[in-house]
């Protein structure tokens, strides 16, 4: 909150540069967009200090204004000069974005000095001298926070509903922790001006409540991942101490013992610890685990820029920029889980149950499906792929790494077919036997399924598992695929298995690693159950 309260004064100072004359030997010349500093002794909320100095302005054609911060409490500027003439302004906050400040005298540039009195909690933000152009670039800045807390509170209210009607505490604990984001973009919106005694409290209980209901949402979201007791206490450790670091920041201001270093190291562990977790969800084949990886990551980049020791405005403003693009991949990470677990639900509804190995559908259920789809193609006329996968040399991996690792390999796979099937609307992925899996994907043609086969290969390569007996040192999978089209839409359930277990035969034969379609035969095989 130190380093991003300067921002709001600050934002246009790097856009319009005005030069300074040369200083006089007795009061330094304040050029525009440059900080007014004199003498004070260290403040916080509860010890606040008065800030004096004494400073010229250059000349300008146009207007010159002297904002503050939240940190400063009152201001008070006396034109002194030329000769006798005194002339003393009281600072309002009718500034955009309900700045406190106030308009020099046109002629201020001609006076002897320029007297300034401000009663502040912090000396880490003083009062900047500004043109009206600098003043107008933060007022047309003020729409990017609007839109980010509008965003925010949208998808607040939204996880809100959903945390009431779905019974889901994934859900609320996100709901929360975006109504935390959003109350902490409120003092940008030009709306309001609390003063500091208030909105420094404000900031460490939202800051605070952002950084603990994230936690409790990371935890949440990768349940299935079975942590070890002391990841978690680390995790909770970080929260509890940037909670200490940013409690005693905002109240203890200047006279918090604790170096910036460290807040910002405490702040980066933490990041790197959401990180963490949202990477052992995606190895846990958690279903949208990509986009919480991609979130946390946002996160911590837009953390990196802003901790950046650069007076520049873009580089102040990544933090901010880095919730609005986190905060939609998080609800897109809950929305992918949700989707998941209700076609789990479904399938559940079946008179078979899930794999209890790789807990997507086992054999009995992808029958039960396969014959449902089939039948449904040949009523509805619209085509059914299907998609044979094996998992390359799977026998050598459990001879070289055991039953335990390989075990782990197929609830991995399982979890990256599944995850990529979801995103086909009425599609079913399970267990066929041992290392197959087939996918059922209603209202695709041939090449929308090969399509979406290279997506299962590149998924299955991502996971990065190491094989070292094969020639790629890395697990592979083979692909084979078919389809009921309107050239053999009359065909069984039975030959579009065997059809679909053909083009694996050939790619095993083409050297693995690979997607094989088979084409559509015109007539399906005599005295063959049909659909």
């Amino acid at each position: 909150m130190t380093r991003r309260a300067a921002v709001l004064v600050a934002l246009a100072a790097s856009f319009l540069p005005v030069p300074a004359p040369a200083a006089s030997a007795d009061v330094p010349v304040v050029r525009a967009g440059a900080p007014v500093t004199g003498e004070a002794t260290a403040a916080s909320l509860l010890r606040p200090t008065t800030l004096r100095a004494a400073f010229r302005v250059p000349p300008a054609d146009t207007a010159l204004y002297v904002g503050t911060p939240w940190f400063v409490r009152d201001l008070s500027v006396t034109v002194v000069g030329p000769g006798a003439r005194r002339r003393t302004i009281a600072a309002t906050a009718d500034l955009p974005g309900r700045m406190l400040g106030l308009r020099l005298p046109a002629d201020a540039w001609q006076a002897d000095r320029v007297e300034l009195e401000a009663t502040t909690v912090s000396l880490a933000a003083p009062p900047y001298l500004l043109t009206a152009e600098q003043l107008a670039q933060i007022a047309w800045r003020t729409w990017w926070y609007a839109a980010v807390f509008g965003a925010l509170a949208a998808l607040a209210l939204v996880h809100a509903i959903l945390a009431a009607t779905l019974r889901s505490r994934a859900c609320g604990w996100l709901a929360a922790a975006f109504t935390a984001q959003a109350g902490l973009t409120i003092p940008w919106l030009g709306i309001v001006r609390p003063p500091p005694e208030l909105s420094q409290p404000l900031h460490a209980v939202l800051q605070s409540l952002a950084f603990i209901t994230l936690a409790l949402f990371a935890f949440a979201y990768a349940r299935r991942v079975r942590f070890v007791p002391r990841v978690r206490v680390a995790v909770w450790s970080l929260v509890a101490l940037n909670v200490v670091a940013t409690a005693g920041g905002d109240v203890m201001q200047d006279l918090w013992p604790l170096p910036d270093l460290v807040t910002q190291a405490a702040l980066a562990a933490l990041h790197l610890a959401f990180i963490a977790i949202a990477v052992a969800a995606a190895r846990a084949g958690i279903a949208g685990a990509r986009y919480y990886v991609a979130a946390t990551a946002v996160a911590a980049l837009g953390f990196l820029l802003g901790a950046i020791p650069a007076n520049d405005a873009l580089l102040q403003a990544a933090p901010l920029a880095a919730t609005a693009l986190a905060a939609p991949l998080f609800a897109l990470a809950l929305f992918a889980q949700r989707q998941r677990r209700e076609r789990e639900r479904a399938l559940r509804a079946l008179p078979v149950h899930l794999d209890g190995l790789t807990a997507v559908a086992n054999r009995p259920a992808l029958d039960a499906a396969l014959a449902s789809a089939c039948e449904h193609s040949g009523r509805t006329r619209t085509p059914l792929a299907a998609l044979l996968v094996d998992i390359d040399h799977f026998h050598d991996y459990n001879e070289l790494y055991g039953h335990h690792a390989g075990d782990d390999v197929l609830r991995r796979v399982a979890g990256a077919l599944e995850d990529v099937t979801s995103r086909k609307s009425g599609a079913v992925a399970g267990r066929y036997g041992g290392e197959e899996f087939l996918a059922l994907l209603p209202a695709t043609d041939l090449p929308a399924a090969q399509k979406l086969a290279d997506t299962v290969l590149e998924a299955i390569a991502a996971l990065q598992i190491a094989h070292g007996g094969t020639p790629l040192k890395q697990l592979t999978a083979s692909i084979g695929i078919a389809a009921l089209t309107s050239a053999n839409q009359t065909a069984s359930a039975e030959e579009l298995v065997r059809r679909a277990s053909t083009a694996l035969y050939v790619a095993k034969t083409m050297g693995r690693a690979r997607a094989v379609v088979n084409e559509p035969i015109l007539a399906p095989p005599p005295r063959m159950a049909r659909c």
